[in-house]
Protein backbone atom coordinates (compact mmCIF):
# COMPACT_ATOMS: atom_id res chain seq x y z
CA UNK A 1 0.00 0.00 0.00
CA UNK A 2 1.23 3.58 -0.39
CA UNK A 3 -0.36 7.03 0.06
CA UNK A 4 -0.03 10.45 -0.23
CA UNK A 5 -2.01 13.41 1.34
CA UNK A 6 -2.11 16.99 1.29
CA UNK A 7 -3.02 18.96 4.04
CA UNK A 8 -5.48 21.78 2.16
CA UNK A 9 -5.74 25.34 3.29
CA UNK A 10 -9.26 25.59 2.62
CA UNK A 11 -11.69 25.45 6.02
CA UNK A 12 -13.66 22.27 5.80
CA UNK A 13 -11.73 19.97 3.93
CA UNK A 14 -8.38 19.98 6.07
CA UNK A 15 -6.95 16.89 4.07
CA UNK A 16 -7.02 14.38 1.37
CA UNK A 17 -5.20 11.25 1.16
CA UNK A 18 -4.40 8.57 -1.47
CA UNK A 19 -4.46 5.09 -0.79
CA UNK A 20 -3.17 2.63 -3.47
CA UNK A 21 -2.56 -0.62 -4.02
CA UNK A 22 -5.17 -2.29 -1.56
CA UNK A 23 -3.93 -4.98 -0.32
CA UNK A 24 -5.99 -5.60 2.75
CA UNK A 25 -3.55 -4.71 5.74
CA UNK A 26 -5.20 -1.94 7.15
CA UNK A 27 -2.11 -1.02 8.93
CA UNK A 28 1.17 -0.50 7.29
CA UNK A 29 0.56 3.06 5.90
CA UNK A 30 4.26 4.38 5.37
CA UNK A 31 4.66 7.88 6.59
CA UNK A 32 1.63 7.94 8.89
CA UNK A 33 0.35 11.62 9.32
CA UNK A 34 -1.84 12.77 12.13
CA UNK A 35 -5.09 11.73 10.59
CA UNK A 36 -3.69 8.58 9.05
CA UNK A 37 -3.27 7.69 12.68
CA UNK A 38 -7.09 8.41 13.64
CA UNK A 39 -9.65 5.89 15.05
CA UNK A 40 -11.99 7.40 12.44
CA UNK A 41 -9.53 7.08 9.33
CA UNK A 42 -8.99 3.46 9.77
CA UNK A 43 -12.98 2.89 10.97
CA UNK A 44 -13.91 4.16 7.82
CA UNK A 45 -11.06 2.41 5.52
CA UNK A 46 -11.77 -0.34 6.90
CA UNK A 47 -15.74 -0.50 6.52
CA UNK A 48 -15.21 0.75 2.57
CA UNK A 49 -12.91 -2.56 2.24
CA UNK A 50 -15.73 -4.83 3.92
CA UNK A 51 -18.00 -3.39 1.84
CA UNK A 52 -17.05 -2.10 -1.38
CA UNK A 53 -18.86 1.25 -0.50
CA UNK A 54 -18.24 5.03 1.08
CA UNK A 55 -17.87 5.64 4.35
CA UNK A 56 -18.71 8.36 6.67
CA UNK A 57 -16.64 8.12 10.34
CA UNK A 58 -16.80 10.92 12.61
CA UNK A 59 -13.56 11.01 15.17
CA UNK A 60 -13.79 10.69 18.70
CA UNK A 61 -10.38 11.82 19.21
CA UNK A 62 -9.76 15.43 20.88
CA UNK A 63 -8.72 16.90 16.58
CA UNK A 64 -12.58 16.90 15.86
CA UNK A 65 -12.54 15.59 12.39
CA UNK A 66 -14.84 13.51 9.93
CA UNK A 67 -13.53 11.22 7.41
CA UNK A 68 -15.19 9.87 4.04
CA UNK A 69 -13.75 7.10 2.12
CA UNK A 70 -14.59 6.62 -1.59
CA UNK A 71 -13.66 3.22 -3.49
CA UNK A 72 -12.23 4.37 -7.04
CA UNK A 73 -13.44 1.05 -9.32
CA UNK A 74 -11.52 -0.08 -12.78
CA UNK A 75 -13.10 -3.52 -13.95
CA UNK A 76 -15.11 -3.95 -10.83
CA UNK A 77 -12.51 -4.17 -8.05
CA UNK A 78 -11.27 -1.35 -6.03
CA UNK A 79 -8.32 0.23 -7.31
CA UNK A 80 -7.65 3.06 -5.13
CA UNK A 81 -9.35 4.21 -1.93
CA UNK A 82 -9.76 8.19 -1.54
CA UNK A 83 -10.17 9.74 1.80
CA UNK A 84 -11.48 13.23 2.38
CA UNK A 85 -10.72 14.74 5.76
CA UNK A 86 -13.20 17.22 7.09
CA UNK A 87 -13.14 19.89 9.96
CA UNK A 88 -15.74 18.48 12.83
CA UNK A 89 -15.94 21.82 14.43
CA UNK A 90 -18.85 23.72 13.61
CA UNK A 91 -18.27 27.16 12.29
CA UNK A 92 -15.92 25.19 8.94
CA UNK A 93 -19.48 24.21 7.44
CA UNK A 94 -19.74 22.03 4.66
CA UNK A 95 -21.54 18.37 4.12
CA UNK A 96 -20.78 15.08 3.05
CA UNK A 97 -23.78 12.72 1.62
CA UNK A 98 -23.83 9.08 0.14
CA UNK A 99 -26.96 8.26 -1.85
CA UNK A 100 -27.74 4.44 -2.85
CA UNK A 101 -30.47 2.89 -4.58
CA UNK A 102 -32.53 1.68 -1.88
CA UNK A 103 -35.89 -1.18 -2.15
CA UNK A 104 -37.59 -2.33 -5.55
CA UNK A 105 -37.72 1.52 -6.98
CA UNK A 106 -35.32 3.29 -9.01
CA UNK A 107 -34.57 5.78 -6.40
CA UNK A 108 -32.02 6.94 -4.26
CA UNK A 109 -32.23 7.98 -0.37
CA UNK A 110 -29.53 9.05 2.02
CA UNK A 111 -27.63 6.27 3.84
CA UNK A 112 -24.96 8.10 5.02
CA UNK A 113 -24.31 11.88 5.76
CA UNK A 114 -22.50 14.51 7.52
CA UNK A 115 -23.89 18.13 8.14
CA UNK A 116 -21.89 19.63 11.42
CA UNK A 117 -24.25 22.30 12.55
CA UNK A 118 -26.72 22.03 9.68
CA UNK A 119 -29.36 20.67 11.05
CA UNK A 120 -31.94 21.89 8.97
CA UNK A 121 -30.38 21.14 5.58
CA UNK A 122 -29.97 17.28 7.46
CA UNK A 123 -33.76 17.48 8.09
CA UNK A 124 -34.60 17.95 4.72
CA UNK A 125 -32.27 16.21 3.04
CA UNK A 126 -32.90 12.73 5.53
CA UNK A 127 -36.69 12.49 3.79
CA UNK A 128 -35.83 13.17 -0.05
CA UNK A 129 -35.97 10.61 -2.48
CA UNK A 130 -34.15 11.33 -5.82
CA UNK A 131 -35.21 9.51 -9.31
CA UNK A 132 -32.80 8.21 -11.59
CA UNK A 133 -31.43 11.68 -13.41
CA UNK A 134 -33.61 13.62 -10.77
CA UNK A 135 -31.29 15.85 -8.48
CA UNK A 136 -27.69 15.78 -8.47
CA UNK A 137 -27.64 12.51 -7.08
CA UNK A 138 -29.71 10.99 -9.65
CA UNK A 139 -27.70 12.81 -12.08
CA UNK A 140 -24.99 11.39 -11.55
CA UNK A 141 -26.49 8.26 -11.49
CA UNK A 142 -27.74 8.00 -15.41
CA UNK A 143 -24.55 10.34 -16.22
CA UNK A 144 -22.19 8.05 -14.64
CA UNK A 145 -19.73 10.88 -14.47
CA UNK A 146 -18.64 13.40 -11.63
CA UNK A 147 -21.09 16.18 -11.65
CA UNK A 148 -20.88 19.97 -10.40
CA UNK A 149 -23.74 22.30 -9.59
CA UNK A 150 -23.25 25.73 -8.69
CA UNK A 151 -25.36 28.65 -7.17
CA UNK A 152 -27.13 26.14 -5.65
CA UNK A 153 -29.71 28.53 -3.95
CA UNK A 154 -30.75 29.31 -7.51
CA UNK A 155 -29.94 26.04 -9.32
CA UNK A 156 -32.73 24.44 -11.31
CA UNK A 157 -31.28 21.03 -10.91
CA UNK A 158 -30.76 21.15 -7.62
CA UNK A 159 -34.19 20.27 -6.11
CA UNK A 160 -32.87 21.25 -2.26
CA UNK A 161 -32.06 24.92 -3.03
CA UNK A 162 -33.88 26.21 -0.23
CA UNK A 163 -32.33 24.33 2.18
CA UNK A 164 -29.26 25.17 0.58
CA UNK A 165 -29.65 29.09 0.58
CA UNK A 166 -30.81 29.34 4.30
CA UNK A 167 -27.20 27.28 5.12
CA UNK A 168 -25.12 29.56 2.54
CA UNK A 169 -24.32 26.36 0.49
CA UNK A 170 -23.25 27.00 -2.94
CA UNK A 171 -21.54 24.71 -4.64
CA UNK A 172 -22.01 19.92 -4.93
CA UNK A 173 -19.82 18.11 -6.59
CA UNK A 174 -21.35 14.74 -7.36
CA UNK A 175 -18.86 11.70 -7.54
CA UNK A 176 -20.50 8.22 -9.09
CA UNK A 177 -19.48 4.49 -6.98
CA UNK A 178 -19.52 1.96 -9.90
CA UNK A 179 -18.50 -1.83 -9.75
CA UNK A 180 -19.72 -4.33 -11.79
CA UNK A 181 -23.16 -2.00 -11.69
CA UNK A 182 -24.05 1.18 -9.59
CA UNK A 183 -23.95 1.87 -5.95
CA UNK A 184 -23.98 5.11 -4.68
CA UNK A 185 -23.37 8.70 -5.24
CA UNK A 186 -21.27 10.27 -3.30
CA UNK A 187 -21.71 14.37 -2.85
CA UNK A 188 -19.20 17.32 -1.35
CA UNK A 189 -21.64 20.33 -0.68
CA UNK A 190 -19.29 23.12 -0.17
CA UNK A 191 -20.16 26.71 1.73
CA UNK A 192 -19.63 30.44 1.21
CA UNK A 193 -18.33 30.15 5.02
CA UNK A 194 -15.89 27.62 4.65
CA UNK A 195 -15.33 26.57 0.57
CA UNK A 196 -13.72 23.11 0.33
CA UNK A 197 -11.45 24.20 -2.22
CA UNK A 198 -10.89 27.23 -4.50
CA UNK A 199 -11.89 25.50 -7.74
CA UNK A 200 -13.80 22.61 -8.80
CA UNK A 201 -13.59 21.14 -12.67
CA UNK A 202 -14.29 17.74 -14.36
CA UNK A 203 -12.55 16.98 -17.42
CA UNK A 204 -13.22 14.20 -20.46
CA UNK A 205 -11.46 12.32 -22.59
CA UNK A 206 -11.64 13.19 -26.01
CA UNK A 207 -9.03 11.60 -28.50
CA UNK A 208 -5.73 12.65 -27.28
CA UNK A 209 -6.68 15.64 -25.91
CA UNK A 210 -9.21 16.64 -22.46
CA UNK A 211 -11.83 18.84 -22.27
CA UNK A 212 -13.82 21.16 -20.04
CA UNK A 213 -17.11 19.86 -19.22
CA UNK A 214 -17.91 22.01 -16.11
CA UNK A 215 -16.15 24.15 -13.69
CA UNK A 216 -17.61 26.08 -10.56
CA UNK A 217 -15.05 28.36 -8.83
CA UNK A 218 -15.71 29.35 -5.39
CA UNK A 219 -12.18 31.54 -4.22
CA UNK A 220 -10.01 32.03 -7.19
CA UNK A 221 -9.55 35.35 -9.48
CA UNK A 222 -10.77 35.20 -13.07
CA UNK A 223 -7.49 34.78 -14.76
CA UNK A 224 -6.85 31.68 -13.04
CA UNK A 225 -10.44 30.26 -14.46
CA UNK A 226 -10.63 28.69 -17.07
CA UNK A 227 -13.54 29.26 -19.77
CA UNK A 228 -15.86 26.57 -20.55
CA UNK A 229 -15.12 23.45 -22.99
CA UNK A 230 -11.70 24.55 -22.93
CA UNK A 231 -9.55 21.61 -24.71
CA UNK A 232 -5.58 20.79 -23.76
CA UNK A 233 -3.43 18.29 -25.10
CA UNK A 234 -3.79 15.17 -23.10
CA UNK A 235 -0.08 15.04 -22.08
CA UNK A 236 0.08 18.80 -20.32
CA UNK A 237 -2.82 18.42 -17.98
CA UNK A 238 -3.37 17.25 -14.41
CA UNK A 239 -6.53 15.04 -15.72
CA UNK A 240 -3.96 13.11 -18.47
CA UNK A 241 -1.57 12.53 -15.80
CA UNK A 242 -4.66 10.88 -13.85
CA UNK A 243 -5.83 9.20 -16.86
CA UNK A 244 -2.27 7.81 -17.75
CA UNK A 245 -1.59 7.03 -14.44
CA UNK A 246 -4.85 5.88 -13.92
CA UNK A 247 -5.06 6.68 -10.39
CA UNK A 248 -5.78 9.99 -7.98
CA UNK A 249 -3.46 12.44 -7.12
CA UNK A 250 -2.06 15.39 -5.31
CA UNK A 251 0.53 17.39 -6.76
CA UNK A 252 1.99 21.34 -6.29
CA UNK A 253 3.84 21.29 -9.03
CA UNK A 254 2.41 24.64 -10.33
CA UNK A 255 3.20 24.45 -14.69
CA UNK A 256 1.12 21.59 -14.31
CA UNK A 257 -1.96 23.44 -12.39
CA UNK A 258 -1.65 26.33 -14.51
CA UNK A 259 -1.71 24.68 -17.95
CA UNK A 260 -4.18 26.33 -19.75
CA UNK A 261 -4.69 29.44 -17.33
CA UNK A 262 -3.49 32.86 -18.30
CA UNK A 263 -1.19 33.02 -15.07
CA UNK A 264 1.86 31.59 -13.94
CA UNK A 265 0.53 31.34 -10.56
CA UNK A 266 -2.18 28.93 -9.85
CA UNK A 267 -3.40 30.50 -7.05
CA UNK A 268 -3.65 27.67 -5.24
CA UNK A 269 -1.07 25.51 -2.89
CA UNK A 270 -2.28 22.39 -3.88
CA UNK A 271 -4.30 20.24 -6.46
CA UNK A 272 -5.95 16.97 -6.00
CA UNK A 273 -7.36 15.14 -9.16
CA UNK A 274 -9.17 11.51 -9.02
CA UNK A 275 -10.60 9.57 -12.11
CA UNK A 276 -13.51 7.82 -13.13
CA UNK A 277 -13.06 4.35 -14.77
CA UNK A 278 -15.97 2.55 -17.68
CA UNK A 279 -14.84 -0.89 -17.05
CA UNK A 280 -10.68 -0.24 -17.30
CA UNK A 281 -11.13 2.93 -19.39
CA UNK A 282 -10.99 6.60 -17.77
CA UNK A 283 -13.68 8.65 -19.01
CA UNK A 284 -13.36 11.71 -17.09
CA UNK A 285 -11.73 13.34 -14.27
CA UNK A 286 -12.78 15.49 -10.83
CA UNK A 287 -10.08 18.28 -10.33
CA UNK A 288 -10.08 19.94 -7.21
CA UNK A 289 -7.93 23.50 -7.22
CA UNK A 290 -6.99 23.27 -3.05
Amino acid sequence: MSTTSTESPTSFLIDIVVIDHVDGDLHLLPKPGAFEQSTAFEHAICETRETGLPAIISSTEEDDHVVLSVPIYCNGEIKTIVCFIGSGRDQDCGVMEVWQPIGVFDELSMTKGYFGALERFQNVSSFVRFEKGSGLPGQVWRNASFVIHDHLPSHSGFLRAAGASAEALEVAVGIPVIGDEFLASVLLISSSAAPLAKGFEVWRVAGDEVFLESSAYQAIDDSRRLHPETKLPMSETLAGRVIESGTALVTDDASLICRGRNASDPGCDKAFAMPFFEGDRVTNVLVMLL
